[in-house]
């Protein structure tokens, strides 16, 4: 077989390759590096919903930017990676929290009972006896706080409180007798009461979990909530947290703005006879990215503890921007004119309904991509926590990137353009949809994290690739001469900015409520039925077009409006310019 290699499209692929390969070990882990600072999952649902309401401004203002100015694309693409990169490798100079102390497993005593037991009221006069937290070995239920002597032998149990003839079941034992006010228990048979010294076992519960204090001393729901608003509320406050969402927030625009414009110059390249050929061009990025995800997933655990540490990532990100920009240097891009009709172009396409049908759902398939990317890690780093995983995490997210990179989005990028060919736009975008609600409920049901690995190779293709060949394609296709940076900034913006912007928001405010299985399941639902109302008012406006062009039959085709006419005639109008020559 001869393989061919277009040597024009080198430098695109390069880039491609290289400017993903730069995000792979970053961009996934943005939001449990957040985690890894302290940050809530509420609060980092505000910060990434503020985001793309950023970048979707700032992609139609940069790709008008680039259609008028059309000399200078170069060098604005060039500035925005060297941003990007720039700002997301700041963040390591962030300080990360101390590592916490694992604290000393907790020794309980066995303590031999009499008998029977008497209960009397705690007296803090007496300095002989000390505080236990205490439990029956031969049950499951929960531990209570009780005052022992050192006796060899107990058969005395001081409590806070009255004492009264229902005492002996709050401590799970039997009613003996009630005698002049002294209250006499039996234990259960063959049961043994095992304690440790309450002042160890404030230190050691404290350390593995609040609610354990609640059990043992009796605190309020309202005294640990006003706890956890007052740590949380000084952490808000501090320069780490505002540099990290100051970063966060120039370097997630950048990219943005740099992909939305990466695409247009690809077009650009490609021209309007091979534009079918963006997802193999594409797909470069896709290998990139699989690649140094996977690889920096694996030198981070390599590299660290419990508390991660993402040198190697920022590495890795480093060099690929880099050799990125050096690709992008030997771009040659066609010469464009700018246009000249004031907008007039762009605004007719954006009345189109068939057109407003799509930026809607594309803002709705946005939403999905939104919560799928900033809370499906979050969800997986709470089940490797549950399952004592925690140790092989970032090798896991790595492996899960790789796999959604090399199998799912490979395939679908290298082929979106035939199938959208046979389905068109509108049907593959309804595909597209209800492969997002298949996706997500099966999400929710992993109980292992190394599960997502399987799922996320099959579902990521014909979800996140299939979904955005067929959203750039489509801004693409309708896009007026001169305004395609444009048109792909709109799209996108209202993609992966509205859109994004939606799914943090209300994405970390269900994660909040419904916990990662819930919220993951709800919007399943969301999904499929965004799937048939797509499917549904894409149709009708298809039909509602089709039925006006019958009635005028000079109108023009969605699209075809914006390509120039050429006439089939053999003999052409010709216009002679007047000169000296002309009448020699």
């Amino acid at each position: 077989m001869n393989f061919k290699v277009d040597r024009g499209l080198l430098p695109v692929k390069i880039h491609f390759f290289f400017f993903f390969a730069a995000l792979g070990p970053l961009l996934p882990q943005m939001n449990v590096f957040g985690r890894q600072l302290g940050v809530s999952p509420g609060v980092m649902g505000l910060v990434t919903a503020v985001l793309p309401l950023l970048w979707a401004a700032a992609k139609p203002i940069f790709g008008y930017v680039v259609d008028f100015w059309p000399n200078h694309r170069k060098l604005v693409f060039m500035l925005l990676i060297a941003t990007m990169s720039g700002s997301y490798c700041g963040l390591w100079f962030l300080p990360m929290p101390e590592e916490p102390s694992i604290p000393e497993p907790l020794l309980e005593s066995i303590y031999p009972l009499n008998d029977t037991i008497y209960l009397k009221k705690y007296e803090k006069s007496d300095d002989l006896i000390d505080r236990f937290n205490c439990h029956w070995n031969c049950t499951t239920d929960k531990k209570f706080i009780v005052y022992l002597s050192n006796a060899t032998y107990i058969n005395t149990m001081y409590i806070d409180g009255v004492v009264t003839n229902t005492t002996c079941s709050l401590l799970h034992m039997d009613l003996d007798s009630v005698r002049e006010g002294d209250v006499t228990c039996i234990p259960g048979s063959d049961c043994n009461l095992l304690c440790y010294e309450e002042t160890i076992g404030l230190l050691n519960e404290s350390a593995r979990n609040m609610s354990s204090l609640k059990t043992g001393l009796d605190v309020s729901d309202d005294v640990i909530k006003m706890a956890d608003v007052e740590v949380e509320g000084s952490f808000y406050l501090t320069v780490t947290f505002w540099a990290f969402v100051i970063l966060m927030c120039l370097g997630t625009v950048a990219f943005n703005v740099a992909n939305c414009i990466g695409d247009a110059v690809c077009f650009d390249v490609l021209g309007s006879d091979r534009g079918s050929r963006y997802g193999s061009q594409r797909a470069w990025g896709t290998v990139g990215y699989g690649v140094t995800a996977l690889l920096g997933g694996w030198l981070v655990d390599v590299y660290s503890g419990t508390y991660k540490d993402f040198t190697p990532a920022f590495i890795i990100a480093i060099v690929a921007t880099a050799v990125d920009l050096t690709s992008c240097r030997a771009l040659t891009l066609p010469s464009l004119s700018s246009p000249d009709d004031a907008g007039k172009a762009l605004r007719d396409v954006l009345k189109i309904p068939r057109v407003v049908v799509f930026i809607v759902f594309a803002v709705v398939a946005g939403t999905f991509d939104s919560f799928i990317i900033y809370y499906m890690f979050w969800f997986l780093e709470e089940l490797a926590e549950q399952t004592g995983s925690m140790a092989q995490i970032k090798l896991i997210e790595g492996v899960v990137v790789a796999a959604e990179s090399f199998i799912g989005e490979l395939l679908f990028f290298f082929f979106s353009g035939k199938i959208i060919k046979k389905w068109g736009y509108g049907t593959t975008m309804t595909f597209a949809l209800f492969c997002y609600g298949l996706r997500m409920v099966m999400i929710s049901l992993i109980q292992h994290p190394w599960h997502l690995v399987f799922i996320e190779s099959i579902m990521q293709g014909p979800t996140y690739a299939l979904c955005y060949s067929t959203i750039v394609g489509y801004a693409a296709h309708v896009a007026p001469e001169g305004y395609s940076a444009t048109v792909q900034g709109i799209v996108a913006g209202m993609d992966d900015g509205v859109g994004f912007a939606l799914g943090s928001l209300v994405g970390g405010q269900l994660y909040s409520r419904l916990g990662g299985r819930g919220a993951f399941r709800l919007l399943s639902v969301v999904a499929v039925l965004a799937a048939g109302t797509h499917a549904f008012l894409f149709n009708s406006v298809t039909k509602r077009a089709a039925a006006h062009k019958e009635r005028q039959p000079t109108s023009l085709e969605e699209g075809e409006k914006m390509l120039a006419m050429q006439s089939d005639a053999i003999y052409r109008d010709t216009v002679v310019p007047i000169d000296d020559k002309t009448h020699s």
